[in-house]
């Protein structure tokens, strides 16, 4: 005996076995002052780790005065933050004066608000869909 099972349950079956599609993320970094040393540029998708612990993915492109723009290719479809550092001198850190505060330019997705420290997550954070997006980070000196 031969049990036929309908063509919906092997098409629902090979819809669940493709693996997430995923989209291009283009950041387009603004105000740049300089082209002294790197633009770093740090993708979350771990509140948790986010701005300064492990990321998802890291960038470091040349600087340019104005405006440079990053690809980020085949980012899957989901909930992120990014924290950009222009590390003037490229020794791989922010660089502050004798109070603390910064020294080289940095900035975060959404520009959201920097007070006494780094904003949360949430306050950053974008959704890429499954076609990608593209987002705009301000340097702030």
């Amino acid at each position: 005996m031969s049990t036929k099972l309908p063509l919906w349950v092997f098409m629902a079956v090979l819809v669940t076995a493709l693996p997430a599609r995923a989209g291009d993320l283009i950041v387009e970094v603004t105000e740049i002052r300089n082209d002294r040393g790197l633009i770093r540029l740090a993708l979350h998708n771990d509140p948790e780790e986010f701005p300064e612990g492990k990321r998802f993915r890291g960038f470091d492109e040349p600087a340019s005065p104005g405006s440079i723009v990053v690809l980020i290719k085949d980012i899957p479809a989901g909930r992120y933050a990014a924290a950009l550092l222009h590390d003037e001198n490229r020794d791989g850190g922010m660089n502050t004066n004798f109070i603390g505060l910064p020294l080289e330019g940095f900035g975060f997705s959404r520009d959201a608000p920097v007070r006494l420290s780094a904003p949360p997550f949430e306050a950053a954070a974008f959704d890429v869909p499954h076609e990608g997006t593209r987002i705009t980070i301000r340097v702030r000196y």
